[in-house]
């Protein structure tokens, strides 16, 4: 009884021992406990392999109970078990004594047999004992109950976590979106889903950022352009949309024509020159795509540092192009430090649109990292 305690596959099962009656026929039980083997696999780590080579040992085993060791040669082993090598035989048995599964009986010329007295009573045995297996039975129709019920707990919550996932807004992180969907590929535990799945709920119930209460600008002719909003250049920001807009007409460091000055590349990409944010704002929607940035990190962007600094970054971008490698891993960088440490628009603006030799030196540029 010792023995049977220590076997590995009590570390898995999560519930107590139940003695409840077997009805499966003896001679059926030999692949009654095959099949439990089978569906406890991934939670017992075993291969194809291994459960090919026990239902090897099985078949090699009489239709009565009482001789549970088996005395054939590796040779006819390998026979049995599909034409496996025979050093794969060797590690997937030792494999199985490890598990708790079966036992090896060394015999001193490592051959297996058995030592008959004139009886015909069994003295010595050596062999591959497969009474560890018969043991456990119990416990390992209660580890396959547990593993059916995992079973059908994963698959629930991943079609939760898909439906969630549908019906996701823009406002779900990307990096969330994107682990939450690999997930659906992978071999997950139902505790990872079920985070994974807490995560994304929490993100769509939360509140999405106030949108502006006042109306859009109105368009600016050129005669009272000079009328037109500046854009903030605080170091202490906020990174809230309505507040940034809001500082944005409290503060006189930008304007329009300076901003398409230093952004010709910009400018003449547009039909007509910008002359209020608001055409600002709409020449950066369609410059955005056209440099390699994607809906979601633009999405992240109007909403991390509202519409107006979002297109100061996407011309700063165009105007630094040929500088920049990857303009999406660049914008990337600049919202995580509008994140932690708040990020200067002005600044930001300038240290990309001025080339390298014509900046000026204003407390250092705003560069990620």
């Amino acid at each position: 009884m010792q023995q049977i305690l220590s076997t590995p596959v009590l570390r898995h099962v999560r519930r107590p021992l139940a003695h409840t009656p077997t009805t499966t026929p003896a001679s059926d039980l030999r692949w009654h406990l095959l099949d439990l083997v089978r569906r406890c696999r991934p939670r017992l780590a075993l291969r194809d392999r291994d459960i090919a080579v026990l239902r090897g040992l099985l078949s090699l085993l009489p239709d009565s109970a009482s001789q549970r060791m088996v005395f054939a040669s590796n040779r006819v082993l390998i026979d049995r078990c599909d034409g496996i090598d025979e050093r794969t035989l060797r590690r997937r048995l030792a494999h199985l004594e490890s598990k708790g599964l079966l036992a090896r009986r060394h015999s001193p010329n490592g051959k297996r047999y058995r030592v008959r007295d004139a009886e015909n009573v069994t003295q010595l045995a050596y062999g591959l004992d497969l009474e560890p297996l018969f043991a456990i039975q119990s416990h390992l129709e209660a580890l396959a109950e547990d593993c059916a019920r995992e079973g059908q707990r994963i698959a629930v919550l991943k079609a939760r976590l898909r439906d969630a996932l549908y019906h996701a807004g823009s406002a779900t992180p990307p990096d969330l979106v994107e682990e939450c969907r690999l997930s659906l590929r992978r071999t997950l535990t139902s505790e990872r889903l079920e985070a994974l799945l807490h995560r994304l709920l929490e993100t769509a119930e939360a509140p999405a950022l106030p949108s502006p209460t006042r109306p859009e600008t109105p368009i600016l002719t050129a005669s009272d352009g000079q009328n037109d909003r500046h854009i903030q250049s605080s170091d202490k920001e906020s990174l809230n949309k309505k507040q940034a807009e809001k500082a944005a007409e409290d503060h006189d460091d930008l304007t329009v024509a300076e901003c398409m000055n230093l952004a010709p590349s910009a400018r003449a990409m547009a039909t007509e020159e910008p002359r209020s944010w608001h055409e600002v704002i709409q020449l950066s929607a369609l410059l955005g795509p056209a440099i390699g940035l994607d809906r979601p990190i633009l999405q992240e962007a109007k909403a991390r540092l509202g519409p107006h600094g979002s297109a100061l970054a996407i011309i700063g971008l165009v105007e630094a192009f040929n500088r920049i490698r990857n303009p999406g891993a660049y914008l990337r960088a600049l919202l995580n430090t509008a994140r932690d440490r708040g990020l200067n628009l002005c600044r930001m603006f300038r240290s990309l649109a001025k080339p390298p030799s014509d900046r000026r030196h204003r407390g250092g540029a705003c560069i990620p990292g």
